[in-house]
């Protein structure tokens, strides 16, 4: 048996090699499957970093509009009723969005 087994495999065959390929499919899974658990936790550790960096950047924008917005508003209000604008909330507010800029930046270049 073990003589007309190796007479098949020298001379190759369509069953032959179906079965080369399905070994070498088989072990290019696992090799993959190894790659990924390896690198999975790397992967995972540098999205939620990023991410991480984006939201604090966002809320920076919507703090820094929401200061621009109640700068502007409060502004108006003086403005019509003594003369007298208010510059700390544009300051404030200028300065988160400088900041979410920088954190934006940030991420991005890397």
């Amino acid at each position: 048996m073990d003589e007309k087994h190796s007479k098949q495999r020298k001379k190759g065959g369509l069953k032959a090699t179906f079965e080369d390929f399905i070994a070498k499919l088989v072990s290019y899974v696992e090799v993959m499957f190894l790659y990924l658990q390896k690198n999975l936790q790397f992967y995972i550790q540098n999205i939620v970093k990023k991410s991480v960096w984006v939201f604090t950047a966002l809320t920076l924008i919507l703090l820094g509009l929401t200061y621009v917005s109640y700068g502007i508003f409060l502004s108006l209000q003086k403005f019509l009723t003594n003369g007298d604008p208010i510059l700390s909330s544009f300051g404030t507010g200028f300065g988160f969005i400088f900041l979410a800029f920088v954190f934006l930046s940030f991420v991005l270049r890397k």
